[in-house]
């Protein structure tokens, strides 16, 4: 046993170390810089402020933020509700209790006769005391009421993150499908030049069979970004019903610190409010086999379709009390502390899964981040590699085949460029979605 208590407490000792470590790694990794930095070649480009407003202008007629309202606002009234249970209950009737056949030996059967009734009768009843079940009601009203405006601010964070990746998407296919049709449109009239060149003997056919093998590689690859290019506008014409139009990308500051991901994620609040909730569904079952105590009163217009005016006013209190269900009080409420003590250990595998995401989220950063600069230049590298060769091939007539190879090289790192820019504005915009900070980046205040 004691062998066994300090491998335990040596796993311990890792698991914290470890922590500790990740936790300074992400106190000392700092970021500031504007998304899409390197797109310097792009004539265009969009401000945070038209980004932030023109994804503002879209967001709140989503069906998701509409159901997230309805939905507190259910809750809201849900509270109402509840709180009112503490007010008394006046209802009233209206009795017609006649006589339509009778068999009974009227000589001794006083207890079996009624005389016709037709009375109206008011009643109010006050709970005074009923094991603690109206308070808990109260209370998970008003757990459920504040779940629902997480629930509601974690829908509109989604959907910014939503709207986000379907805009810089279709942002990053329609410029890379137009750069791609400008180089194909270079290479083509080399292709025509060959073919002379071929027909007139001038060059061996196999080199211009090299030549079409290449171009159709190239001709592949602008295929597959064109469909992804139709993909994502379909997708932006759909969420944003507005008509897409490449106005450039989006100049986010994206700024990071340690701070940033100290907060707690929208789904363990969820998770914690579940948890409270349980804990009063626990009081709720449990008043259900406590006492009830109460004030009742009772006003009765007797034969309301005579002249009589004979009336009284009846009252007291009341108090009931289950003596003996046979265990099935104990089995449900053990069954409730049961399922609350499950929703506690989901807390737990929510910040389990919650530390996992932004570690993954905060890789994803700074890896991206540290390979932007060598991305840059190796594109901007192979742009000027092109250049040259083409300009060769205009000049001295150099076989444009290598040129075909630059081109490819060029379209793909031109894509790996801009999604790189993509994943650190994406891993950017995620980890202040985990720390329920998106919203407040947007300037949305709800």
């Amino acid at each position: 046993m004691l062998i066994l208590r300090h491998i335990f407490l040596f796993v311990l000792f890792l698991f914290a170390t470890q922590k500790e470590l990740l936790s300074l790694q992400v106190d000392n990794f700092n970021i500031n810089i504007s998304s899409f930095s390197s797109t310097q070649f792009t004539e265009k480009d969009i401000s945070e402020e038209d980004y932030t407003d023109f994804i503002k202008d879209h967001i709140f007629s989503q069906p998701e933020y509409t159901y997230a309202i309805a939905s507190e606002n259910e809750k809201n009234y849900l509270l109402t509700s509840a709180v009112r249970s503490r007010f008394p209950s006046i209802s009233g009737s209206v009795i017609n209790d006649e006589v339509l056949d009778r068999n009974i030996d009227d000589f001794n059967s006083i207890r079996k006769r009624q005389d016709d009734s037709f009375d109206a009768v008011a009643e109010i009843n006050q709970p005074i005391y009923t094991g603690g079940r109206i308070s808990s009601k109260v209370k998970l009203a008003r757990i459920e009421r504040n779940n629902s405006i997480v629930m509601k601010r974690a829908t509109l964070s989604e959907l910014i993150l939503e709207s986000n990746d379907i805009f810089v998407s279709a942002s990053i296919f329609s410029y890379l499908h137009e750069y791609s049709k400008e180089l194909l449109a270079i290479i083509m009239p080399f292709k025509e030049k060959m073919q002379t060149r071929v027909e007139s003997g001038a060059i061996d056919p196999a080199e211009f069979a090299v030549f079409q093998t290449r171009l159709n590689s190239l001709q592949s690859t602008i295929f597959k970004i064109e469909a992804s290019s139709k993909t994502t506008i379909a997708n932006y014409e759909y969420f944003f019903k507005s008509k897409f139009e490449f106005n450039g990308f989006p100049k986010i500051n994206v700024k990071f610190d340690g701070a940033t991901s100290k907060n707690d994620s929208f789904n363990l609040d969820i998770k914690e409010n579940q948890y409270l909730a349980s804990l009063e569904n626990i009081k709720i079952v449990r008043s259900d086999y406590l006492p009830q105590f109460g004030l009742k009163a009772r006003y009765t217009e007797y034969d309301i379709d005579e002249s009589n005016n004979e009336n009284d006013i009846r009252g007291g209190l009341y108090l009931s009390m289950p003596i003996f269900q046979f265990g099935k009080g104990l089995a449900a409420i053990n069954a409730e502390k049961a399922k609350s003590r499950a929703t506690k250990f989901e807390i737990d595998i929510e910040k389990k899964s919650s530390d996992s995401r932004k570690n993954e989220l905060l890789s994803t950063l700074e890896s991206s981040y540290k390979a932007l600069v060598k991305l840059k230049d190796a594109f901007n590298d192979t742009k000027k590699q092109r250049e040259i060769i083409q300009q060769r091939i205009l000049l001295s007539g150099f076989s444009p085949v290598s040129f075909l190879e630059v081109c490819e090289n060029e379209i793909n790192q031109l894509k790996i460029l801009l999604e790189t820019e993509y994943d650190i504005q994406s891993a950017y915009y995620y980890i202040l979605h985990e720390n329920q900070l998106l919203i407040n980046k947007m300037k949305i205040y709800l």
